[in-house]
């Protein structure tokens, strides 16, 4: 199956979305266009119901999140024989190949501009609405599908980018920013400056339109549209809006989960998402990739020094993993899902994280310190806990990253996402190297292969730039 461009997204997703919109509703009970009716034109969205309907699909909006990304990262271990039984694109995301789909479909891709889609088709029908009758729910939905459009813009970012850098970042390639549900509108490559931007942007409006409580977390929020922007301003190294808007998110809503009070024996050991895990501010969920999703099946071991970092008494450890027989490997289990797909959304861990590092790099250590201890008593049995301390910031820093990846460490594609940032510091830059059937691999720093190749169809149809790879 080749991949789809975009004009062939938007020609299946109005088939897919007639008939979603028809099948959505028809377990519903009110009387509207949703009803079955005589013809397709009929089932075309014009109510605000409608396109919160459209938003409520929470397998496209929720449920296909990227994470191929984290197949690359130093978090994972794959054997040999398990890495021969991979599918193509895993493993040369793995082995960091140059040609990284070979005419297979790049779902990263393909999701987050479906995802893009859905959003555009609610913008662009609001613009026939007026606003007056029911100012919140007309609110609530476009300020959802501002932050739904974000949230794909930045983790397309996240593969298909290069790293933000100020001194370049006007001239690198970014991402095209397709933002209109016209299936003839043509979209080149914005620069990577554009594209955060255009994320920052939509973001920012979305704040202002969210409530700060949804009805459901799988809804965005306005604390969630802060969270975002403190992930996509510590993405920038913008540590003052990086830390402005984490606390701004984490002044409504700062729980955390004391690991202490789970049973850790358990498959998962977190709370499902009817049960509700108070640290989630928005929940999302990546796509199946057998590589690293599911303890039962799952063809990745954790990376041995990742394991071997977690200290006696760290909750962790027996939380997120799980032994493999006796070869003396581990499997990952925890996801926040509590489900056999990775988490992707956003929780108070990493906000936390967000705030203590950019703290540290902005000079107020007591606040990082007093922020990275608050999640570490979570996380410790009491007898273990000892309190980081510090007056050292490049030691503090070096702990909160430390303390990102063993938090997250098979969260989306943070820790990828991470070491591209970190590749921009000499301090705390990473050479990776792995070996697989005698031979060994290597991503250097700053390598070009941390930016992924966009998938052919979309190079030839649309005329867009390919990354060097």
């Amino acid at each position: 199956m080749k991949n789809l461009n975009f004009s062939q997204h938007y020609i299946l997703f109005a088939i897919v979305l007639s008939i979603s919109i028809v099948s959505v509703s028809s377990c519903k009970k009110q009387d509207n266009f949703l009803d079955v009716k005589s013809n397709k034109s009929d089932v075309t969205p014009k109510t605000l119901q409608d396109y919160q309907s459209i938003l409520d699909n929470t397998q496209v909006m929720n449920g296909y999140g990227s994470i191929l990304g984290l197949v690359g990262t130093d978090n994972i271990y794959i054997p040999d024989a398990n890495l021969d039984g991979s599918a193509q694109t895993s493993r040369n995301s793995y082995l960091w190949l140059q040609d990284i789909y070979q005419g297979g479909i790049a779902f990263d891709w393909y999701y987050a501009y479906q995802e893009v889609e859905y959003a555009n088709i609610v913008l662009d029908g609001l613009k026939s609405i007026s606003n007056s009758e029911q100012p919140a729910i007309y609110n609530n939905i476009k300020g959802s599908a501002l932050f739904y459009r974000a949230y794909a813009f930045y983790q397309l970012s996240q593969l298909y980018c290069k790293q933000f850098d100020s001194n370049s970042a006007a001239q690198d390639l970014g991402i095209p920013l397709r933002t209109s549900s016209d299936v003839n509108a043509k979209f080149t490559r914005a620069t990577v400056k554009e594209s955060y931007a255009q994320i920052i942007n939509d973001l920012l409006a979305a704040e202002q339109l969210l409530p700060k409580v949804p009805l459901f977390k799988t809804r965005p929020s306005g604390p969630a549209s802060d969270a975002l922007l403190a992930k996509v301003y510590l993405s920038m190294s913008d540590y003052t809006n990086g830390g402005i808007y984490a606390d701004k998110a984490l002044q409504v809503n700062a729980s955390l989960l004391n690991y202490n009070n789970l049973v850790i024996g358990r498959a998962n050991p977190f709370p499902t998402f009817q049960k509700g895990n108070p640290e989630v501010i928005f929940h999302a969920a990546t796509y199946g990739l057998t590589e690293v999703i599911g303890a039962s099946s799952v063809k990745a071991r954790v990376d041995p020094a990742l394991f071997e970092s977690y200290e006696n008494g760290d909750l962790r450890r027996a939380a997120f993993f799980v032994a493999d027989g006796a070869t003396g490997l581990y499997k990952f289990k925890g996801s926040y899902t509590a489900t056999p797909y990775n988490f992707c959304g956003i929780a108070n861990d990493e906000l936390i994280l967000i705030r203590a590092e950019c703290s540290a790099r902005t000079g107020n250590l007591s606040s990082s310190l007093s922020d990275l201890n608050k999640l570490l008593q979570n996380r410790y049995t009491p007898s273990t806990f000892v309190a980081f301390s510090t007056t050292a910031r490049t030691e503090l820093i070096s702990k909160i990253i430390t303390e990102r990846r063993k938090e997250m460490p098979y969260t989306g594609n943070i820790r990828w996402d991470d070491l591209k940032r970190l590749n921009m510091e000499t301090s705390y830059a990473k050479t990776l190297n792995r070996t697989s059937h005698g031979i060994l691999y290597t991503l250097n720093i700053n390598d070009p292969r941390y930016i992924y190749p966009l998938p052919n169809d979309e190079i030839q149809l649309n005329k867009l730039i390919q990354n060097a790879r």
